[in-house]
């Protein structure tokens, strides 16, 4: 519902600072069109005799003064963005006068947005639902393909509709349990309790399925620390490179020649990867080495993803073995990538076998040569189920605190349907279907703390 009269009118520079073509100054609040009227000089006609949605070439002034020229474009109160009465001012992109034209707007008598005020506007008014708005947030930051397509299909409303229908379903229920339960001399009766059963059982359904999209959701969105490791000179650096798709590490033949670690993030089988290239392991009397494996080990740690790199063209070294043991016991996702394919096959088989044992499949490659790294990136959208899912049209979490409210809902309905199979009170069903109800509403913000709509917008920019 639009929320009339509640919001000073507000102003933020909306495009990147520094300079371009154009920058734009976003004004929304009931005040917009008065603002306007002091700063914005159209050429004919007045900008509020126009058309809503009407680009609109004028002067831009202050203090009577012309400092630009620009294009204003009016968005009619409950059809812009924010829901209310909303502009655009669009004028040349230095980095003085785009001070100046805004300096202009909360001279006459806007006040300076704060961070996400736009899109917290917008959300209240009923424009957006929370994870539709925070989605807006994750789609400016977005800085691979895989995240932009799940910030997309958030914005269009996947997530939000998804929930809308399992909301929509429980509470069609939640009525007829009350209906029973206010009026006991209407029986629901056993094909109305068989209803009702089933309804809770679909609702419950859907949740674990949405709640299992998390994995997918947090390595796309959050993306998966992944590191790189192995001996020296077993081809970690070319492996890095073909993955980042550049020549950032330093590729030679004399083993060691990476000490440091370096990092990107790439976008690797759907998934976010924050990936690490690594120092060799290995015993070494070189200081600065050391060091670099010492950053190897404590980066193989902290990973969530490691990919496990051997020479397929040499047989396991002693080192070689005890880290394999060593990830054996580790709790942590990896893969194990048998590189060099361009050389042949020289590993031993029990050296082959043991890696199988404790990695399950192994991916041949040739980073060199590039071969081999679809395959890599099809076993990590396995690992991470980003094949089965398509991040810009199907109804995907990312947020802990979205899986946590629907593990809870969850719950809460297995309680339902445990009281429906033993036939308890109608007032328990009733009771545990309700405070599901309420958990659900917590994920799209339908029924969620002004704590949490704070910290959710006080991680977006001035101006969006």
């Amino acid at each position: 519902m639009f929320v009339k009269n509640l919001f000073s009118t507000i102003a933020a520079v909306s495009t990147p600072r520094g300079k371009g073509g154009i920058a734009v100054i976003r004004i929304s609040g009931e005040d917009t069109a008065a603002v306007l009227e002091k700063v914005f000089m159209p050429k004919g006609t007045p900008l509020t005799e126009r058309p809503y949605r009407t680009a609109v070439y004028g002067d831009i002034v202050k203090n009577g003064k012309v400092i630009d020229t620009g294009v204003c474009t009016l968005y009619a109160e409950g059809k812009s963005f924010t829901g209310e009465l909303m502009a655009e001012l669009s004028c040349h992109g230095g980095t003085y006068v785009t001070r100046e034209v805004l300096e202009a707007v909360l001279e006459a008598g806007a006040e300076p947005a704060g961070p996400g005020e736009f899109t917290r506007r917008s959300f209240i008014n009923g424009k957006l639902t929370l994870s539709e708005a925070e989605a807006v947030g994750r789609l400016i930051d977005a800085d691979t393909k895989s995240k932009r397509e799940l910030a997309t299909g958030a914005v269009k409303g996947n997530l939000s509709a998804k929930l809308k229908s399992l909301d929509e379903l429980l509470y069609d229920v939640m009525t007829a349990l009350y209906a029973a339960i206010d009026y006991p001399e209407e029986d629901v009766g056993t094909e109305g309790e068989d209803r009702i059963y089933e309804v809770v059982c679909e609702v419950l359904e859907g949740l674990k399925k949405l709640s299992a999209t998390y994995r997918t959701g947090k390595a796309v969105a959050d993306g998966v620390k992944t590191v790189i490791c192995g001996k020296p000179n077993a081809g970690k650096s070319s492996l890095y490179n073909a993955l980042v798709g550049e020549d950032r590490a330093i590729v030679t033949d004399i083993a060691g020649t990476t000490r440091d670690t370096l990092e990107d993030t790439v976008d690797i089988g759907g998934v976010t990867l924050l990936l690490t290239d690594t120092a060799g392991l290995r015993d070494s009397d070189d200081t600065v080495e050391q060091i670099g494996v010492k950053r190897a080990k404590a980066k193989i740690e902290e990973a969530e993803l490691v990919l496990c790199l051997f020479d397929m063209s040499e047989n396991l070294s002693i080192e070689e073995r005890a880290f394999v043991l060593e990830m054996e016991k580790s709790p942590k996702e990896k893969i194990c990538v048998l590189n060099k394919s361009d050389l042949g096959a020289s590993m031993k088989e029990e050296d082959k076998e043991l890696l199988e044992k404790v990695f399950g499949k192994l991916v041949e490659i040739s980073a060199k040569d590039l071969v081999g790294i679809e395959k890599l990136a099809s076993e990590i959208a396995e690992l991470y189920n980003s094949e089965k899912l398509a991040a810009d049209s199907d109804a995907i979490i990312w947020d802990a605190m979205q899986k946590a409210s629907l593990d809870r809902a969850a719950e809460l309905l297995e309680e339902a349907k445990s009281a429906l199979e033993l036939y308890a009170p109608l007032d328990a069903v009733g009771v545990s279907c309700e405070r599901a109800l309420a958990e659900m509403r917590m994920v799209d913000g339908r029924d969620v703390s002004e704590d949490i709509i704070d910290g959710i917008f006080s991680r977006f920019c001035v101006g969006k």
